[in-house]
């Protein structure tokens, strides 16, 4: 989908929270694009970092849910949606948007939390709040979801390395705190960091049986 996106295209990051992966988007490939985030504060972060990264001009946020995306006409080259879909309680609604703002031979690329099979209760709640796993499917579930809203898919793929590699990132953080408890530098309670030791282990064991994983899907709106 990337190589498609250029200085002439304009990208909907929709859910875009403090504006990082339009940013991104917009210094690295020359695009424009235009995110939507229901927080206050990340359109303040997102215009304050565009500001910073220099691309203010090509990048504009806007409060608010997929209704405000422009929908009289298929305006977008293309759409993002990170971690977004798990959570939206009509996905086949927000997926219908996405394909009435997309223009004909655009693209649609969506990244998300998959779950594949029942979760342990003792983690239920916890991964509902903290993971993108409140309604999550599995990849092909959003992949069928994306095809039923009218996009054609061109592409499924299991980035259970990336999920993998956030957990080693977070382990790595329980580390340096349980060293900074023990230096006395943190106050802590003792009981905390072993629970969180032990959630982590239990996510990890998830995610290599592939119980829980992280998806792409890629796909296109077909021409008129």
């Amino acid at each position: 989908m990337l190589t498609a996106i250029g200085p002439d295209s304009l990208v909907l990051d929709a859910g875009s929270g403090r504006g990082t992966t339009a940013v991104h988007l917009a210094k690295t490939l020359g695009c424009r694009v235009m995110g939507i985030t229901l927080e206050a504060e990340g359109v303040e972060a997102g215009v304050e970092l565009a500001q910073q990264e220099g691309v203010a001009d090509r990048v504009s946020f806007l409060q608010g849910d997929l209704s405000g995306a422009r929908a009289d006409i298929a305006a977008f080259d293309a759409a993002i949606m990170e971690c977004v879909l798990s959570i939206l309680p009509d996905k086949p609604a927000a997926l219908e948007r996405l394909f009435g703002v997309v223009c004909p031979t655009g693209y649609l690329g969506i990244t998300d939390v998959t779950v594949n099979g029942p979760l342990p209760p003792e983690l239920q709640g916890i991964l509902a709040v903290a993971g993108c796993v409140a309604d999550a499917r599995s990849l092909e579930e959003y992949a069928a979801l994306i095809s039923d809203a009218g996009f054609r898919v061109v592409e499924t793929t299991d980035l259970q390395g990336v999920l993998l590699g956030t957990l080693k990132d977070i382990k790595g953080k329980l580390m340096v705190a349980q060293i900074a408890i023990k230096l006395g530098k943190v106050s802590l309670d003792p009981e905390l960091l072993p629970q969180a030791k032990a959630m982590l282990a239990s996510v990890e064991d998830l995610v290599r049986d592939g119980t829980l994983s992280y998806g792409m899907v890629v796909a296109q709106k077909p021409a008129d």
